[in-house]
């Protein structure tokens, strides 16, 4: 009966100290919870509302939090089969909205918030580095629809710049339209 206790015992304290491991390393059961972790550890929030806006090629899992003078954007990969972990390889920061409209090319997804209270739909005017040409070229115009609370997102293709043969793609212009589909805003970045 000892020898019972004594593996009983044994396998409970390799089980806590593997929690505490996987604890300390940043692992977590949840992308929210990824989240919340990397709010802290960056001195952030804490937000009310935590938003998918979408998944990356490499299978990180976007989160967004909306604040009164912007938003931060989070990404939490999966790990170990039932394990989330936060990246740094995605770490986009905080992403401040002084104006009334503001958008962001992260990698592969367009972010924004806009202050335009009738504003439904934006159109994200992208630009991006011609190395041949030495020179700044148009990329697209995107029309992403915009959320109740202003928020606005879109996932783009991984060679929207490769087709385009540009690099660095940024925001060049973000175009706010109303339900009839009149321009109510332009901010120019």
């Amino acid at each position: 009966m000892k020898r019972k206790k004594q593996i009983l015992r044994n396998i409970a304290v390799i089980l806590v100290t593997a929690l505490l491991y996987l604890w300390q390393s940043g692992y977590h059961l949840t992308p929210e919870a990824v989240f919340r972790s990397a709010e802290k550890a960056e001195w952030l929030g804490p937000a009310q509302e935590v938003m998918e806006i979408g998944t990356r090629d490499d299978g990180c899992l976007c989160l967004v939090a909306l604040e009164q003078k912007g938003f931060y954007v989070v990404s939490a990969k999966p790990s170990l089969g039932i394990f989330w972990k936060y990246t740094n390889e995605h770490w986009d920061g905080y992403f401040p909205v002084k104006v009334k409209t503001r958008a962001w090319v992260s990698e592969d997804i367009i972010v924004g918030q806009t202050r335009e209270t009738d504003a439904v739909e934006v159109v994200c005017v992208l630009e991006g580095w011609n190395i041949e040409k030495n020179d700044w070229q148009d990329v697209g115009r995107y029309t992403i629809p915009v959320g109740e609370n202003g928020f606005f997102s879109m996932t783009l293709g991984s060679d929207t710049a490769e087709t385009a043969g540009t690099i660095d793609c940024v925001v060049k212009e973000v175009i706010c339209k109303n339900a009839a589909g009149e321009v109510i805003g332009k901010d120019s970045q």
